[in-house]
């Protein structure tokens, strides 16, 4: 009895084909936005330059000039400043929970479009920020309840250890306790880190299907894991390695695109800094040539993600549909990457070489998988090279509009 996780690596290959190309520069450049969100490109923006300081210099006029004492340059705590740093932490706040609840958005934009085979991230992004919404307290609530559970849990066990008040511990008690920490927090971040991703991967298409909330499309899904573990389990190990493979492959590329754009800059910017200098205006110009850099770089890494990332989610519904039929959020591309009977078998045979029974068998004896009921009959030549890019405009007209 084969798997559905070993069976769709494969139709996850040719869903991407059909869905990416011909390559329509629209289509990647919006689904490079949507990387940014769900694609985990893990950028870091530097700190902002600090200021230096001189004392070479003197002061306003009637303070002390060269060689005389350093002036203070301490900030007073005044109220001023406590609103300032008030209204800093505020719109830094006000942005993170913007970023992440279009983030989370992104997820049912993504999935969508997977679904609707074209990509509209104004309108998606207007039908699903509800769900988004939902989805983006459903994870800060998983991980703040964890997080509360462990201090919780840690802190007991040190009053048990050492008493009360923390502050009396010994120096031993409180490396164990850090060390009970580490490790806590190491198997913690494995399985809170694996139901999140469940929830990404196998409810947030639930939720789209059937127009549930995260708890109710758990719930919808739980029988579903519970029957199919044997499939979950084997997904959950080849999408990890899928996982370690696609990101070599992305920093790969990513590092000789970083190569390749340096070439052009460095033959612009270098002669332009030894003529201008590095201050002034050729201290602009150097700027300006690197964030542009920069910029390209982003956009390069998100583009590079799209096939990669979006094999990934194909992966993932193609087994969840395969599973159990109802869930099954991308018909069009299961339907076409299948026409030529899903299982590549010229001769109609079963792997062990035992002629193939009808639905819900495996050769001939009953028993089979998921994957193998939902598998059509060959439907197309074989020998057809552009079967799997069927027409996808028809399908989309003939769609209706309520997903």
């Amino acid at each position: 009895m084969s798997l559905a996780a070993l069976n769709d690596i494969d139709d996850a290959i040719e869903a991407t084909k059909r869905f990416l190309t011909p390559v329509d520069r629209v289509r990647w450049f919006r689904l490079a936005v949507v990387m940014f969100f769900v694609g985990g490109a893990g950028f870091s923006f530097p700190s902002p330059p600090t200021g230096g300081f001189s004392t070479d210099t003197g002061g306003p006029p009637g303070e002390p000039g060269p060689g005389g004492p350093t002036p203070d340059i301490t900030p007073q705590i005044t109220p001023e400043l406590l609103i300032l740093i008030a209204g800093v932490l505020l719109v830094g706040l006000v942005l993170f929970l913007a970023f992440s609840i279009l983030g989370a958005t992104m997820e049912f934009v993504f999935v969508g479009s997977l679904r609707e085979e074209e990509v509209r991230l104004r309108r998606n992004v207007k039908r699903h920020w509800r769900k988004g919404v939902r989805l983006f307290v459903f994870r800060f609530g998983t991980w703040l309840l964890t997080a509360g559970v462990v201090l919780a849990g840690l802190l007991g066990i040190g009053v048990a250890i050492a008493g009360w008040p923390p502050t009396e511990w010994t120096t031993g008690t409180m490396f164990a306790v850090f060390l009970l920490a580490a490790l806590v927090f190491v198997v913690l971040a494995i399985v809170v880190g694996t139901f999140l991703g469940f929830t990404t991967l196998f409810v947030v298409p639930v939720m789209l299907r059937e127009d549930r909330g995260v708890i109710g499309a758990w719930r919808r899904f739980w029988p579903t894991l519970v029957g199919g573990w044997k499939e979950f389990l084997a997904f959950l190990v080849i999408n990890f390695l899928l996982a370690i493979a696609v990101s070599i492959a992305v920093g790969f590329l990513s590092l000789l695109l970083a190569v390749a754009l340096a070439v052009p800059f460095l033959i612009v910017g270098v002669p332009l800094g030894l003529v201008l200098g590095i201050s002034g205006a050729g201290g602009l110009v150097v700027l300006v040539l690197v964030v542009l850099y920069v910029i390209l770089i982003l956009i390069g890494v998100l583009l590079i993600q799209v096939p990669f990332q979006t094999f990934l989610r194909y992966y993932a519904l193609l087994v969840l549909g395969d599973v159990n039929p109802e869930f099954d959020v991308v018909p069009d591309a299961r339907a076409a990457v299948r026409a030529d009977g899903g299982n590549g078998d010229d001769d109609g045979t079963g792997s062990d070489g035992v002629g193939g029974g009808g639905p819900g068998e495996s050769g001939g004896t009953g028993g089979g998988t998921a994957a193998d009921v939902d598998r059509p009959e060959e439907t197309a030549d074989s020998g057809d090279d552009v079967g799997w890019n069927v027409d996808r405009d028809e399908d989309r007209r003939d769609r209706d509009d309520s997903y």
